[in-house]
């Protein structure tokens, strides 16, 4: 099997509450983040629920993780700093249980605490702007992860500062955001016409480029890992694109670091292991939810084999098994030949890789008696 990308599919979630969150924030003094000890109160709740999520156990951990939020915020109060991993890993489990405006409520506050701490232009609140960002796009909401990013770009302001290596993240989530986009045609974006997305996808990928101008800096004003993802990111862009020599140079020049850098993460080291899909126009079908209760629904799925060719392509697709419609098998396989991978690296160089297999699932309504 290879590594596939999919986020998780939403379809409702309201930003109106976005703007006024950002306007209520007041300018506060820069204030020391505290180290959380065993010694708390909600240590062990927290831990519980971490656990229980981290394991994917999400309607197990929600509960614990809101007991350790309010004896978190009983015992250090409303705004204090201790409680944003856990209102981050909180909205994540709530996200993965379909509870989206739950979800999108505590990661806008989670932005609130941090301007209520640091202040609402200090570059310190950035990547909780950026987490909320990067929710936005996972869910599909590219209208509103664009604003997002902007948001965190306009606290940099238009100054020298745009060269400043905290705005490689909110460069690279805008370019991100329209990757996800390209992959589900139906979604959210689909409001926007065609010239609207066009002029999004340039936007996209001149912050991209601005992001592997500041990560190639000399000497990287970055951290080694940021650099190389930087990197394999505006490869993935060019392949998206169906550019695969324009992609090689770059997933060439990251592999090379990869090489010459000793304790890098192992999602880095691993890059280019094996075929990594970065592009897959999802059918309609796939797409749907049913709007019926789960125990009215069927479970369906079609596995297709092929290979990924040197340049990403996809090639010899075939169906190999599948147990609903034709028609539903021929776009699923017509999805999946469309599809383009960052290639496996050999020696820095792409090749083929054969008997790949990818199991598409979704479900229907059952029909009515």
């Amino acid at each position: 099997m290879v590594a596939m990308d999919r986020p998780h599919i939403v379809f409702t979630a309201a930003v109106a509450a976005l703007a006024a969150v950002f306007a209520m924030c007041a300018t506060a003094a820069d204030r020391v983040e505290h180290v959380r000890t065993a010694a708390e109160p909600y240590a062990d709740e927290l831990q519980l629920g971490n656990s229980l999520a981290a394991a994917g156990h999400h309607e197990e951990a929600v509960p614990h993780l809101q007991r350790a939020l309010s004896l978190q915020r009983s015992q250090h109060g409303l705004f204090d700093l201790r409680q944003q991993d856990t209102l981050k890993t909180l909205a994540d489990s709530l996200t993965a249980l379909n509870r989206v405006p739950e979800a999108q409520d505590l990661l806008l506050y989670r932005v609130r605490v941090a301007e209520k701490n640091y202040g609402e232009g200090n570059p310190k609140v950035i990547p909780s702007v950026c987490d909320l960002g990067d929710w936005f796009s996972q869910n599909l909401l590219s209208v509103e992860a664009r604003m997002t990013f902007q948001m965190a770009l306009a606290i940099v302001g238009t100054t020298p500062a745009l060269k400043d290596p905290i705005i490689v993240e909110p460069l690279r989530g805008m370019a991100r955001t329209r990757m996800r986009a390209q992959s589900y045609p139906q979604s959210g974006d689909g409001r926007l016409v065609l010239a609207k997305r066009q002029e999004f996808d340039r936007e996209g990928e001149e912050a991209l480029r601005k992001a592997v101008q500041i990560v190639e800096t000399e000497p990287s004003p970055v951290t080694p890992a940021t650099r190389v993802e930087t990197l394999i990111q505006m490869g993935d862009w060019y392949q998206i694109k169906k550019s695969p020599r324009e992609a090689l140079a770059y997933y060439q020049r990251a592999w090379q670091l990869i090489r010459a850098t000793p304790s890098l993460p192992e999602s880095v080291t691993n890059a280019f292991n094996v075929p990594l899909r970065v592009y897959y126009p999802t059918p309609p079908i796939v797409m749907h939810v049913p709007g019926v209760a789960p125990a009215n629904t069927r479970f369906h799925h079609v596995q297709v084999e092929f290979t990924v060719a040197a340049d990403g392509s996809v090639q010899s697709a075939r169906i190999v098994d599948h147990d609903t419609r034709d028609q539903y098998a021929r776009d699923i396989l017509a999805a999946v030949s469309d599809s383009r991978f960052r290639p496996k690296l050999v020696d820095g160089q792409p090749v083929a890789a054969s008997a790949i297999t990818y199991r598409e699932v979704f479900w229907t309504g059952k029909p009515r008696a």
